[in-house]
């Protein structure tokens, strides 16, 4: 079970005391939708490897940090991923990807982050700074836990590369990347999920040949005994026909005298 976490979220409504969050926000682009975005899209890339995966929020909806861990908790996540955008006010210029972990357990699996989206967003070109440790963020967690910043809204050419579908799955893949490398047992219960798959479906197949020849064999009998039995009715008929044409035949002479005597009778 893997946490997905897509940063922000929720829409102002006419209730004054309904939270939301946008994030960041450049004209009518805001985080939140990104981020959901991303988070389904990564969802479906571990859904096909059989990992069982919980988001923080699947809709835009407003939910609280303490919220969204408690979410993780209680599903058993074994890792925690926060997607975001990054921002940088005043400057246009900055750009690139980052990575930030709480904690230094978290380290090693920050670094496969990176280097899953460093891989995968090579051909767009975008820098990669590395990872950062930042204690203030998911103070709680007591599993590998990561943000990820692929690219930043404030910047214009990063901007529009985050409304292409082409850059948005490739920022999905490159933290699955980075997820799986991280931890080799998402792998391996593919591996195992394809061979269990793989004997049920020898074992089908097994099962439904066997059906399949026990019908054809049934069937072939069924018909050795309508054969048998009309060859055995054949032969009966014949026979009789036979023996019916070895009776003696009564002598046409006795109808005619049978007849003669009646015409004589009625003389008297």
């Amino acid at each position: 079970m893997v946490a997905i976490d897509p940063g922000h979220g929720g829409s102002p409504t006419s209730d004054p005391t309904q939270l939301w969050d946008p994030g960041v926000v450049v004209g009518s682009i805001m985080e939140k939708d990104i981020t959901l975005d991303l988070a389904l899209r990564l969802r479906t890339l571990l859904q096909r490897e059989r990992v069982k995966v919980v988001l923080t929020r699947t809709s835009d909806q407003y939910v609280e940090i303490s919220e969204r861990w408690n979410r993780a908790h209680a599903a058993g996540a074994r890792m925690f991923v926060s997607l975001h955008v990054n921002a940088y006010d005043g400057d246009p210029t900055i750009n690139g990807l980052a990575v930030f972990y709480p904690k230094p357990d978290s380290f090693s699996f920050a670094q496969a982050i990176d280097a899953g989206l460093a891989q995968t967003l090579k051909r767009f070109q975008i820098a990669d700074d590395g990872v950062a440790i930042k204690p203030e963020l998911w103070v709680r967690t007591d599993v590998p836990t990561v943000t990820v910043e692929p690219a930043y809204l404030t910047n214009p050419r990063e901007r529009s590369l985050l409304l292409q579908d082409d850059f948005r799955d490739a920022i999905a893949m490159g933290v699955f990347q980075g997820m799986v490398a991280a931890d080799p047992e998402i792998e391996q219960t593919k591996v195992q999920l394809a061979h269990t798959e793989a004997a049920v479906t020898a074992q089908r197949l097994a099962t439904e040949t066997a059906s399949a020849d026990a019908a054809r064999v049934a069937t072939a009998t069924r018909w050795g005994l309508i054969v048998g039995g009309l060859a055995v009715l054949f032969i009966v008929m014949r026979a009789a026909i036979r023996r019916q044409s070895r009776l003696p035949q009564p002598p046409a002479y006795r109808r005619r005298n049978y007849r003669r005597r009646r015409s004589v009778s009625r003389r008297y």
